[in-house]
């Protein structure tokens, strides 16, 4: 009995101290695979006087945050055809993230592109980032038909 009350409260204690223990699980990267950290812009620095095509209008989208980025995209229409997209914003929140951000953002911008259109097809493996971008630039080709 003397023994099983000092095992009982060291027992307790651990169970305490580890059920406390917040850890984060080492980042490895293997060098052979696809989703390397690639740096992906905050923001793309453009030109504060480029100028605009005649009859073009440009709209940006809002910022959309989704668990695990931040994207913004900005829309030019001329003569009410979409002819432009760029992505103003996009952030991850570790390599992966933003290894998926930037592989699907140029397949995104490129499909667009072609659609003419917001209409286009999420990335696979990029879900929630091809959502949070499309709705973006939905916003900013509304947006630009009303500018």
């Amino acid at each position: 009995m003397r023994r099983a009350l000092p095992a009982l409260v060291v027992t307790v204690v651990a169970v305490v101290l580890l059920a406390g223990f917040d850890t984060e699980p080492p980042v490895t990267l293997n060098p052979n695979s696809a989703l390397r950290p690639i740096a992906t812009p905050r923001a793309i620095e453009r030109p504060a006087s480029t100028p605009a095509a005649p009859g073009s209008k440009t709209g940006t989208g809002p910022v959309v945050a989704t668990p695990f980025s931040v994207i913004q995209v900005r829309a030019t229409l001329t003569n009410g055809r979409l002819t432009g997209v760029e992505t103003i914003a996009l952030s991850g929140d570790g390599p992966h993230t933003e290894a998926l951000n930037a592989r699907a953002e140029p397949i995104l911008r490129e499909e667009a592109l072609r659609a003419g259109s917001a209409d286009i097809d999420v990335v696979s493996g990029a879900t929630s980032t091809s959502e949070s971008w499309i709705e973006s630039l939905r916003a900013a080709i509304r947006a630009a038909r009303r500018g």
